[in-house]
């Protein structure tokens, strides 16, 4: 990929601030989750919180952090592209009524059957009574901040059409700083946790949706003629049940192992949720960012139609992801008990919790470049506006997943449902990249650089293997093995990472 460092050096300028935006924000959520975690520990307490959390959760990433934003992205990038400002502006304020309108739908739907709702998400509650009514109390708590989802999503869109990706970036970081204040207050003044960071959400949700407001402050989208009808936000709805459904499909897979975990041993849930985390922050760093940073070229490329172009930004941009994250998932596969030692061993969350808990995140690091790497690859077919595609291997992973994760929990518990969860992960990638292959429009060879990316990850994990006798004092090893791994591929002339380093160092650092 000769052209990668000028096609694609935009694209990762842009990935860096949303990567930074993400990495302040998974730090503070890491600091959530060991808050709750010292203070709840993986039993029926934290199990409820997490079923409550699940759809609140579930929504954000669908929308806000995943596909809706994305189709937003795609379509008003188009429209301005080939219509103009005023044709996108009246998008936009066709999609916000509708936006408002279907939230509060959707809001007071769930609030009357929330009931149905917690047996949905967490069939097994239902043979610990007690747990069962607390986790509906605390699920209708949360509910209003579907509301602020929505908002949130199409702003976020707006923004990032815009190559305005600050706002949307550290949006998070909100959501995740006003949890760690509630959870402190919870803490000092005993109030009960659960109900505290509940409200908390809600809060937390209405920040966010105000921080994009002020980002979109002064743009013309606002002025102009209101209406319940838009040719291209019409186009936009009738695609969007495929759109949601194709970019959620790690989301649904783990929503649905939460099902089959509510029928294992009390804690099980809190600590898949613990594991889930973990395997999230590395994810958000790379995947989602690479995703959320190529799509608005991608957009512009697909509508000017240059194919070339933007199969050598798509190639460039599935090899940038899995140059990051083969040697991500090896070091954490090998360390995962020091990691979870490290960020929730303590107060309530016991050695065995950690125990149990390293096994399902070792299951889930399985899957970890599968699922980064299926992001740019979503972006790939949201800026072609053909969700339905994917649609098709978003179902393949589920039915996966469901085979796999009834099978594998009855052999190895939680772990298993997590190995349930990277096996369908990868089968969804196969099939996204073929059908892209297909299309001439992505290629991967695997005999070059990638063949080379994935041996050197081994390699890091073995060493990281041999490391874990240590404990704690191995994961000091983490930067090292990483200059180690981006350093040595540099001076053989990998471009992955040249352009890496040259984007992280400026002009210092020539390709």
């Amino acid at each position: 990929m000769k052209s990668q460092s000028t096609s694609f050096s935009s694209v990762f300028s842009s990935a860096a601030v949303v990567s930074v935006g993400n990495f302040i924000s998974r730090i503070v959520g890491l600091l959530r989750d060991v808050i709750i975690a010292s203070l709840l520990g993986a039993g029926p307490v934290a199990d409820a919180l997490i079923v409550a959390f699940r759809i609140p959760n579930l929504l954000r990433k669908l929308f806000a952090d995943g596909s809706l934003s994305s189709a937003v992205t795609a379509h008003i990038t188009s429209l301005r592209e080939t219509e103009g400002d005023s044709s996108a502006a009246s998008f936009f304020r066709t999609c916000f009524l509708w936006t408002v309108g279907i939230s509060l739908f959707l809001l007071m739907l769930a609030e009357l059957g929330s009931r149905f709702l917690t047996g949905v998400l967490a069939p097994g509650l239902t043979l610990s009574p007690d747990v069962f009514v607390h986790a509906e109390a605390l699920l209708r708590v949360t509910l209003p901040y579907l509301f602020c989802v929505g908002c949130l999503a199409l702003f976020s869109g707006v923004l990032h059409s815009r190559q305005r990706f600050v706002a949307p970036a550290l949006a998070p970081l909100v959501l995740n700083c006003t949890l760690v204040c509630s959870a402190g207050i919870a803490w000092l003044f005993a109030f009960p946790v659960a109900e505290t960071l509940c409200v908390a959400l809600v809060v937390g949700g209405g920040l966010q949706v105000a921080m994009q407001l002020v980002a979109l402050r002064g743009e013309s989208l606002w002025k102009g003629v209101w209406g319940l009808f838009n040719p291209s936000a019409a186009k936009l709805g009738k695609k969007i049940v495929p759109t949601v459904l194709s970019g959620a499909v790690f989301q649904l897979s783990v929503l649905l192992v939460t099902m089959l975990a509510s029928f294992l041993p009390n804690g099980t849930i809190a600590k898949l949720y613990f594991a889930d985390r973990l395997v999230q922050f590395p994810l958000g760093l790379i995947g989602v960012a690479i995703g959320i940073a190529v799509l608005p070229a991608l957009s512009s490329l697909a509508a000017s139609n240059d194919k070339q172009k933007y199969g050598e930004v798509l190639s460039s941009a599935v090899q940038f992801t899995a140059f990051l994250s083969l040697p991500a998932a090896a070091g954490l596969f090998a360390l995962a008990y020091p990691v979870l030692q490290i960020f929730f061993e303590r107060g309530a969350f016991t050695a065995s919790d950690a125990a149990s808990a390293s096994a399902m995140l070792q299951a889930f690091s399985i899957g970890l470049p599968a699922f980064a790497c299926t992001r740019p690859l979503l972006s790939g077919f949201y800026a072609r506006q053909k969700s339905r595609v994917p649609l098709l291997a978003g179902g393949g992973n589920l039915v996966v997943t469901a085979v796999l994760g009834g099978l594998f929990m009855q052999l190895w518990s939680g772990a298993g449902l997590a190995l349930a969860v990277s096996v369908g992960g990868w089968v969804n990638f196969m099939i996204l990249y073929y059908l892209m292959h297909k299309d001439a429009l992505c290629f991967i060879p695997l005999n070059s650089w990638n063949g080379v990316y994935a041996l050197l990850s081994i390699i890091v994990g073995v060493i990281c293997w041999w490391l874990l006798p240590y404990g704690l004092i191995s994961i000091l090893f983490i930067p090292v093995l990483a200059m180690g791994y981006v350093g040595g591929l540099y001076v053989c002339g990998s471009p992955d990472a040249r352009l890496l380093l040259k984007l992280a160092c400026g002009s210092r650092c020539n390709h």
